[in-house]
């Protein structure tokens, strides 16, 4: 370890710790209810959120920004996607190879940020509709896509602002995909989320989550090491509290009627800005469920 290294990260530790600390407390504060429908009576801590990450709204499509470990995992997360439907059977022989694998597919992401995802999916061909919270991030998405040369694509995106607790009541069994990715960590009422999220799915349709798992290993390499030193991530993006194990979101999909299939463990190489599969869910995870036939 440098000299470096040995001397500041007691210090880092400690104000990581004091931070955890002071989010747990807070919450402890609060009555234990089931949480309002995000939006305009959305809970303090979801509003710091939001305002959080539209900060970074003018940065969002910038591949060496704030933003650049999110635009490396499109590597990982979007072949997770296209596989894990071609695997349930869901795609047409005649799409499979091709680039418009996910023609006909019509999916829905649940925190789409400015885009980034978004795009690549509807690029291979599936109809997207995108819902966020934050005014300057569908600002930032729908600018983005203003800018595409290819008018189809423009056609396959619909941004909205607009809670999944709003969503999910004109839109149950409605979608063949759900994608929650890189979200999930930043939710209070994750159960609350998840339930409104797979209403809005159809009978053997997909949720497809990629996250942060809840262990001393994720937090000091991201949190302390991530936000702190490498400054990966903007300071106070990731909270331990938040944070949430595969099992327990297998377990909450359970209840839901939702069969998990497919759990891959990852990591995020700092150094050179890209992601890769490892044989551990330590880090972070990406997971593939099923809802039930009804």
């Amino acid at each position: 370890m440098s000299i470096f290294l040995r001397r500041c990260l007691p210090a880092l530790v400690a104000q990581s710790r004091l931070h955890i600390v002071r989010n747990v407390q807070a919450a402890s504060t609060q009555t234990i209810s089931s949480q309002p429908p995000l939006g305009t009576n959305a809970s303090d801590e979801t509003q710091r959120e939001v305002q959080h990450h539209a900060k970074m709204a003018t940065d969002w499509w910038d591949k060496t920004g704030p933003m650049k470990a999110l635009h490396a995992l499109n590597a990982l997360r979007v072949p997770f996607i296209r596989d894990g439907l071609i695997a349930r059977g869901n795609i047409a022989e005649d799409l499979v190879g091709t680039t418009n694998v996910l023609k006909g597919q019509k999916i829905l992401e649940v925190g789409c940020g400015g885009g980034i995802l978004t795009e690549q999916l509807a690029r291979l061909g599936a109809s997207m509709t995108a819902l966020d919270l934050s005014d300057e991030l569908i600002e930032a998405a729908r600018k983005h896509l203003s800018q595409e040369a290819n008018p189809k694509l423009c056609d396959l995106i619909n941004y909205r602002i607009e809670p999944i607790e709003s969503h999910a009541k004109d839109k149950q069994n409605h979608y063949d995909a759900l994608v929650v990715s890189e979200v999930l960590e930043h939710i209070d009422d994750k159960v609350g989320f998840l339930q409104a999220s797979v209403q809005c799915l159809k009978p053997g349709g997909s949720i497809f989550i990629t996250t942060l798992n809840k262990t001393f290993t994720m937090w000091f390499s991201g949190v302390v090491i991530g936000e702190y030193v490498i400054k990966a991530a903007p300071i106070g993006t990731h909270h331990y509290d938040k944070m949430i194990s595969p099992l327990d979101v297998q377990r909450i999909l359970d209840t839901m009627g939702c069969s998990t299939v497919l759990v891959n463990g990852s990591t995020y190489d700092f150094w050179r800005n890209s992601w890769r599969w490892i044989n551990s869910t330590q880090m972070c995870y990406a997971l593939q469920a099923v809802k039930t036939e009804i």
